[in-house]
């Protein structure tokens, strides 16, 4: 929706306003939330890993759309520029129009004693209580 309207605004300073705030609400509101959903839908012990390449990913999004955007620029003009963030931003909502609600998780960090064995046998009977989802058992930590 932003990007439609930066794209009308032309020369109209309050729907240009108008545009850049709904586009930075929006930012600022995936900013948030992307994190917390690979971080939810990431296992155990790859958190960080996904984290990692969620990073990587936005780091190569702003290069490869600077340049893009810049292209796009010297080949049409800016109008076109914010008519093709228009047309991504609609392929991405179709796109993530199709994911599933993830479901509501929390984490629990339990501290084991040095006198309890660590081992798959623990392992299979934590996941066998209830509302327990995901183990994992770092002996090194």
């Amino acid at each position: 929706v932003a990007e439609i309207v930066l794209w009308n605004a032309q020369t109209q300073f309050w729907q240009l306003v108008v545009g850049v705030q709904l586009f930075f609400v929006a930012f600022n509101l995936m900013e948030a939330l992307l994190p917390s959903l690979i971080s939810k839908e990431s296992p155990a012990g790859y958190k960080g890993t996904a984290m990692g390449v969620y990073s990587t990913s936005q780091f190569l999004g702003v290069a490869i759309g600077g340049s893009l955007g810049g292209w796009i620029d010297g080949m049409f003009d800016g109008q076109g520029v914010f008519l093709a963030g228009a047309m991504l931003a609609a392929v991405w909502l179709a796109v993530a129009s199709t994911m599933k609600e993830p479901p509501y998780v929390s984490s629990l960090r339990i501290e084991i004693p040095a006198d309890i064995a660590a081992n798959e046998a623990l392992k299979v009977r934590l996941l066998e209580t209830e509302g327990v989802k995901e183990v994992l058992i770092a002996e090194e930590e």
